[in-house]
């Protein structure tokens, strides 16, 4: 009975320092948390998320002018039931009336009086498989 106890006791102390010899190396993060997106112009997905937020964010607007993405602050992508994305970006107003058609050939308001400037925070969710995606959350301020 001691030997198995004497195992148990080295097992245990070879499995912790395992875990300290470990604790100086990189380790991605948890599964599931969210992942800082590195190149976000270069991302499809989360070009599309803030395409299809920007859409419903010029929809939901009183502004008779369209608005759109003037920098990418922030962005995150979390693997759920699908893939979240949460981003922090600054948005402007364009010369462009609404419905603006291709809004990135719409220039940005220069004019004091006319350029707004907005930073907003976006979570959308895409499902893929189910050909969803929705706007969990928009705020802006």
């Amino acid at each position: 009975m001691a030997g198995v106890t004497g195992l148990l006791v080295l097992l245990a102390v070879a499995l912790f320092s395992a875990g300290v010899v470990r604790a100086g190396e990189y380790r991605p993060g948890l599964v599931g948390a969210p992942e800082v997106i590195d190149n976000p112009e270069n991302d499809e997905g989360l070009q599309r998320a803030l395409q299809f937020a920007m859409t419903a964010y010029n929809r939901a607007s009183n502004d008779m002018y369209s608005s759109r993405v003037v920098r990418v602050i922030s962005a995150k992508r979390q693997i759920v039931a699908g893939v979240k994305y949460i981003m922090k970006v600054e948005i402007a107003r364009t010369t462009c009336t609404k419905p603006a058609a291709d809004l990135q050939r719409c220039a940005f308001r220069v004019e004091p009086q006319m350029a707004k400037h907005t930073i907003c925070n976006f979570v959308v969710l895409n499902v893929p498989w189910r050909n969803q995606i929705e706007l969990l959350d928009s705020k802006c301020q």
